[in-house]
């Protein structure tokens, strides 16, 4: 799997969480230019030991010594060079650390701590170049400077072992930090792995859920349909209990009764058929004598167990419709185990009785 932008961007979120590793993230851009380094600085430090024995046989030879200055300063020339050529190999570690900056803009940050590490190491190479520079002034004055040139010998030799010492441990910290991210993108193969069979199981279990609840509602519908016809059924055979304080001498109409009681106002054309089917679809309609007066009225109810506005309005379109078409007075009521704020509201303005839990209740209580 290549390692991508969103990987890089992982692995800073990790640095951040764990700095110890930021130091070997940082010895992981450096070069095979900045490897070779200690090479070179070997042929430097040969250069240097050539250089001291021939001074040493300055002092033995001093008849020689036109002759040995000649050569000092042309295996200076050499130096020269050869410090030339790690100044140019250095530019293009240089060239390759920015294009590389270019390709990896996630690891900004290390990327920032990885130039402070090679810009220190300039600072380190530039320091022995100095040194360097000092020793060649005290070669042209060797003939007066020879013990002062074996100690800046000796102090260049202690710089390069230091220099060695640190290009191995970069080596090492180098092949580390390779390993760790092998290892984290492992990591994160697995990680995208489990996510996508997690995301698999959560479309499962909404589809489930879904289905299941769909079930639910059709089993709460079904519920309610036989709960209401359980509570009509209850209605129709108590009439006469729940209804008293409306009418006395209750008679339940039946299907056909009505049927019968709204064919000549069919026939005459005072209601329509429509409208005939409308009041035959009643929940309960009943016959009484009012207690007042003793006339003959109608009552018909409309049965919820949650009495609605449309249970309302059901309850006194039907109500008009048999008044009517039997010229007779009719008692809009509507009954169940509860009733909405908005229906109490919608009955008591329109005249309608409850009945909740067979306690009746005038439509101006």
């Amino acid at each position: 799997m290549p390692f991508t932008v969103k990987d890089f961007r992982d692995l800073i979120r990790i640095l951040e969480k764990h700095p110890e590793w930021q130091a070997e993230l940082r010895r992981l851009i450096l070069t095979d230019e900045l490897l070779a380094l200690p090479e070179l600085i070997r042929e430097l430090v040969n250069i240097q030991r050539q250089t001291v024995e021939r001074l040493l046989a300055i002092g033995q030879h001093v008849q020689a010594l036109t002759e040995a200055q000649r050569h000092t300063e042309e295996r200076v020339s050499r130096v020269e060079e050869q410090v030339q050529a790690l100044a140019e190999a250095q530019r293009r570690t240089e060239e390759r650390v920015a294009a590389l900056a270019e390709q990896v803009q996630a690891l900004t940050e290390a990327q920032r701590h990885t130039e402070e590490r090679v810009s220190r190491m300039e600072e380190q190479v530039q320091a022995l170049a100095e040194a360097q520079r000092r020793t060649e002034e005290r070669v042209a004055a060797l003939a007066e400077q020879v013990q002062a040139l074996a100690e800046a010998q000796r102090h260049t030799e202690e710089r390069v072992s230091r220099v060695e010492e640190q290009v191995q441990a970069l080596a090492e910290a180098q092949r580390r930090t390779e390993e760790r991210v092998a290892a984290l993108a492992e990591q994160v193969q697995a990680l995208a792995e489990a996510q996508r069979h997690t995301e698999e199981q959560i479309r499962a279990l909404v589809e489930i859920q879904r289905r299941t609840e769909e079930r639910v509602q059709a089993l709460a519908d079904r519920l309610g349909d036989v709960q209401g016809q359980v509570l009509e059924w209850h209605y129709r055979e108590h009439a006469p209990a729940y209804f008293d304080d409306l009418l006395r001498r209750i008679h339940v109409l039946s299907t056909q009764e009505l049927a019968r009681l709204l064919d000549e106002p069919l026939t005459k054309g005072v209601i329509s058929r429509a409208e005939r089917k409308d009041v035959l679809m009643s929940d309960v309609v009943l016959r009484g004598r009012r207690w007042t007066d003793g006339a003959e009225a109608y009552l018909i109810a409309e049965i919820s167990v949650g009495i609605g506005e449309d249970d309302v309005e059901r309850a006194v379109r039907r109500a008009g419709l048999l008044e009517r078409a039997l010229e007779r007075p009719v008692i809009a009521v509507v009954a169940g185990r509860g009733i909405t704020p908005q229906a109490s509201a919608l009955a008591r303005e329109r005249g309608v009785w409850r009945v909740l839990d067979g306690t009746p209740i005038a439509p101006e209580e």
